[in-house]
């Protein structure tokens, strides 16, 4: 559980720990693993949160002052709420580490580069760590290889065929799919075939709409697949209309109430999607 992390204070050291921000849930949930036994940890947006349109707290303000790092996934750096949180701290000993760019960050792979990646980073923080942080990134890696092993088990049960590492195209047959641009890359890696993505709900106009929903037509769309973050049910229109299972994806683990970690967050969006291709009609 991360519930400790929305009020910032780690049950360990939370008195001399250093003070890390973690940008997102996925990096709170990586640093969890990684440093959560010498560090005093804030999660800084919440997991059911848009990065983007989210009004920082004061406390943020405080604990950034005071903290060692300040770790960020690759989008957020050029955002004007993290920009000008960095600026009102004003503290010159804070270290930013970004994270690398994955276009779908709760993919296992991106998993465990992300976390290969941020313990190299811790290492050269804590150098006298180096082999506790090495052990807790292998005990990570192999969480992430067993849970991908269960779902791509699942999925071959469902009668899907998961992307094979490093592949592009869909299976022959499979599923066709309309979801949010953000849950793109996820669907796609559960083997179905993405026909149509689209943004915010705001976004979708109606000449957006109907583009869509001639695209769902065409193409037989079993399933239209929502993202949590950017506003859960735009893509309830278009179901109705197709006849289509839907289901809300999250990109961030706490985005769906009792998902706090990865492997919670990544295998219930793999069941909610299941779940909408057996609710599909015909």
């Amino acid at each position: 559980m991360l519930s400790w992390l929305l009020c910032g204070v780690s049950p360990a050291r939370a008195g001399d720990a250093d003070r890390i921000l973690a940008g997102t849930s996925t990096v709170a949930d990586i640093l969890e693993d990684l440093a959560g036994e010498r560090a005093e940890i804030r999660l800084l947006i919440p997991g059911g949160s848009c990065p983007g349109h989210y009004d920082l707290r004061p406390g943020d303000l405080r604990f950034l002052g005071e903290a060692r790092l300040l770790v960020l996934e690759h989008f957020q750096p050029a955002m004007p709420n993290m920009q000008n949180l960095v600026r009102a701290a004003d503290n010159e000993a804070l270290r930013i580490v970004t994270l690398p760019e994955e276009p779908c960050a709760l993919l296992p792979e991106a998993q465990k580069r992300l976390t290969l990646a941020l313990a190299d980073r811790l290492t050269e923080v804590w150098p006298e760590q180096a082999a506790t942080i090495a052990r807790a990134a292998t005990g990570r890696l192999a969480r992430i290889a067993e849970v991908e092993s269960r779902m791509r088990k699942e999925l071959q049960a469902a009668g899907l065929v998961p992307l094979p590492k490093g592949g592009a195209a869909p299976h022959a047959g499979a599923p066709t799919a309309l979801c949010s641009a953000l849950q793109e890359p996820l669907v796609r890696w559960a083997g179905l075939n993405v026909v149509g993505t689209y943004g915010r709900p705001e976004d979708l106009t109606p000449e957006c709409f109907e583009q869509l929903l001639k695209l769902g037509r065409e193409h037989d769309v079993r399933v239209v697949l929502d993202n949590i973050q950017s506003g859960p049910g735009a893509g309830r229109g278009l179901a109705e209309s197709l006849g289509a299972g839907r289901a809300d994806l999250t990109s961030f683990p706490e985005g769906v109430p009792g998902e706090d970690r990865w492997e919670e967050a990544f295998t219930g969006n793999i069941g909610r999607l299941l779940q909408a291709l057996r609710a599909a009609k015909g």
